[in-house]
């Protein structure tokens, strides 16, 4: 025991080193903690059940090994957009996939702040957690005509981010990112939805990358914000506000791109070109064994979790 408090400590020392010796931010905002004490409506609750189960159950596997599917939930997704008042555009990527792109800007706002969610599944999976659930609180959050008083804000749905897109030049968030610094748009932020839909309340169930686990929570019934240090504001900012609001434990943090999975999502196609961005997640290689397997169904999934996700994340926007 006494070993493994020194090497706790000897790892906390190093980020506080590493903090301090760059000009760039290191944070951790830990343990899982939340101030929220009003769960969520159970309207809100059901319209997430809902949207989670049309997309992996009623349209199921959606990528460019299902095209009819992918066009299907493209057309879904757009209608639901709509249905909230917004005007929708399609961006290109490769013919088969797209970027559905939506904005609600209040008089005045002049700044943009993207939120963003994939549509697309991993071959062989009808993914209910990557990244249905993700999907389901966009749009929620874009059913609310209150949010963006001071930023004009952007739903973007990516098309492309699993393989054998990802991280190439025909992946959504890239072709979107690309396109917002080519354009010059005033973009300051972006906020990822990136599988937000598994929890277990069982000791043990949270893994981590090396070492991490001996001072991150173990348990996985909390979301992770996390951003690169360039975006350490966006994240101390954000989890400030999302713990007000929500019922759901969460935890902060602001690392280096190169520690495993902090890079694996559209939120770094922001980075790549400047931008703050946080991923908010559920860390599924990390917790869910049903992860771009064929039993991410929606059995697995806590909609009521989602939906203090985007409590907390209404309050972030706001």
């Amino acid at each position: 025991m006494r070993r493994t408090l020194l090497i706790g400590l000897g790892i906390l020392v190093f980020i506080c080193g590493a903090a301090l010796a760059s000009p760039a931010r290191i944070t951790l905002n830990i343990p899982a903690r939340t101030s929220g004490t009003e769960p969520p409506a159970p309207e809100r609750v059901e319209r997430i059940r809902r949207d989670i189960e049309h997309l992996s159950v009623t349209i199921g596997e959606r990528n460019h090994r299902a095209p009819a599917a992918l066009a299907a939930a493209e057309a879904w997704a757009k209608g639901e957009l709509e249905a909230a008042g917004l005007l929708v555009t399609v961006q290109d990527i490769d013919g088969v996939g797209h970027n559905l792109i939506a904005e609600r800007a209040p008089l005045g706002g002049r700044e943009i702040v993207i939120v963003g969610a994939h549509l697309d599944t991993a071959e062989g999976t009808p993914g209910a957690d990557d990244n249905a659930s993700g999907v389901a609180a966009l749009l929620e959050l874009a059913r609310n005509p209150d949010l963006g008083s001071r930023q004009a804000l952007r739903y973007v749905i990516y098309g492309n981010e699993e393989p054998p897109y990802f991280q190439t030049e025909r992946m959504g968030s890239r072709v979107h990112a690309h396109s917002v610094q080519a354009a010059g748009e005033p973009v300051v932020g972006a906020w990822v939805l990136e599988s937000i839909g598994f929890y277990s309340d069982e000791s043990g169930s949270q893994t981590w990358p090396p070492m991490f686990g001996l001072f991150m929570p173990t348990t996985a019934n909390f979301i992770l914000l996390v951003g690169n240090p360039a975006s350490a504001d966006l994240v101390q900012s954000g989890i400030r506000k999302f713990r007000e609001r929500s019922t759901l434990p969460s935890v902060g943090a602001s690392v280096p791109g190169s520690i495993q999975g902090v890079d694996w999502s559209d939120h770094a196609e922001y980075w790549r070109v400047g931008l703050p961005a946080v991923m908010v997640t559920d860390m599924p290689p990390l917790r869910n064994p049903h992860y771009h397997e064929p039993t991410d169904l929606p059995g697995v999934i806590d909609p009521a979790r989602v939906a203090a996700v985007v409590d907390g994340m209404e309050s972030v926007l706001r």
